[in-house]
C-alpha cells in the first residue's frame, strides 16, 4: 500500500493564545527548511502534506506532537471502505473518523459501523470496541479523506525561533542536553565553546546550520552575547558541579536537578528517538 499523504499535529499549548498564526507560521517554516517541502496545507490543530520517505525527520521538528502517514480518497464511503479494509487485514480492531467537513453527508458514527462492517466481511479482522490490535482513522477534511492506522509520537514542545535567542557553553554532554531543552521550549541557539565539540546532535534538532564559536574565556562570552544583544547564557551544570560565573549574563542551568544517570538517559533518547 503506498502512502500518499502525511498528517502532522501540533499541541493545543500555542494555539489557544493570541499568538497562534505566529507559532503554526514558525513551525510550517522549520518543516520545510528540515525536510524540503514545499506544498503544505494548514489546517487547524493540524498541516497535510505529500508523502515523502524520509518522514522520520518530522520527530526532531520541537512543536510536532505526532504525525500518520496516510491514504487519501475522494470524499466516496465505497471508496473509504475499500482502503479501509486493505489496511486492516487481520486481529481485532474499530474504526474512529473525525469529520471536520460537514459538508460530507455521513455522520461519523454511521461512517465507522459502516467501515467496520465492511472490513468483517472483506478480511479475517474482528471488530472489538475496547482492547483492539489495530485502530483505524479517517479524517474527513476539505482536501478528502485520509485514512491511517498509526500514530508516530514526537517531542512536542515549541518551535524552535518562537522563544527568543540565547548563547549556550557546550563542554560536556550534559550541555548539549541542557542546550536540547531549551530548543525545546523554542529558543534559537548560538553554541560557543572553549574547545571543539560535537554539535552534531543539536544540529539535527535545528531548522538552521549551526557553527561552533571557540571563544577563549567568559569576557569574550560576554562580548559575543552582547554584539549579539542576547542576555542569556545556557550551561549544563547540576547540583554537583554548580558554580559562579563573572558575567552580568544571566545564567540558566535547566539540568540543575537532574542525576548523571537521568541526563545520560534522555541524551540516548534524544539521540535514538
Amino acid at each position: 500500500m503506498d502512502y500518499t499523504h502525511i498528517i502532522l499535529r501540533y499541541g493545543e499549548l500555542f494555539l489557544k493564545g493570541k499568538n497562534q498564526t505566529f507559532f503554526e507560521k514558525k513551525l510550517v517554516d522549520n518543516v520545510k527548511k528540515m525536510c524540503a517541502i514545499k506544498d503544505i496545507k494548514k489546517l487547524r490543530g493540524r498541516s497535510i502534506f505529500p508523502y515523502f520517505e524520509d518522514h522520520t525527520q518530522l520527530k526532531r521538528i520541537f512543536g510536532i506532537v505526532s504525525y500518520s502517514l496516510t491514504i487519501r480518497v475522494n470524499k466516496d464511503v465505497t471508496k473509504i471502505q475499500e482502503i479501509a479494509a486493505q489496511l486492516v487485514t487481520k486481529g481485532t480492531f474499530r474504526v474512529e473518523t473525525k469529520r471536520s467537513d460537514k459538508t460530507f453527508k455521513t455522520q461519523s458514527p454511521k461512517l465507522n459501523i459502516d467501515v467496520g462492517k465492511y472490513i468483517e466481511a472483506h478480511t479475517n479482522a474482528t471488530f472489538n470496541l475496547t482492547k483492539p490490535t489495530n485502530v483505524l482513522h479517517i479524517e474527513i477534511n476539505q482536501d478528502g479523506a485520509f485514512i491511517f492506522t498509526e500514530i508516530v509520537s514526537c517531542f512536542g514542545g515549541l518551535p524552535v525561533g518562537t522563544g527568543g535567542t540565547v548563547v549556550t557553553l557546550i563542554d560536556n554532554k550534559a550541555s548539549v542536553l541542557a542546550t536540547i531543552f531549551m530548543m525545546k521550549r523554542g529558543l534559537s541557539i548560538f553554541p560557543v565553546a572553549l574547545k571543539k565539540q560535537d554539535i552534531n546532535l543539536l544540529q539535527q534538532f535545528s531548522p538552521i546550520p549551526l557553527t561552533l564559536k571557540i571563544i577563549k574565556n567568559q569576557e569574550e562570552i560576554d562580548s559575543f552575547a552582547h554584539q549579539k544583544k542576547i542576555g542569556v547564557m545556557v550551561v549544563g551544570e547540576t547540583f554537583d558541579d554548580f558554580k559562579k560565573h563573572k558575567t552580568d549574563l544571566l545564567i540558566l542551568r535547566p539540568l540543575v536537578t537532574y542525576p548523571k544517570k537521568d541526563i545520560q538517559q534522555l541524551l540516548t533518547h534524544f539521540s535514538n528517538f
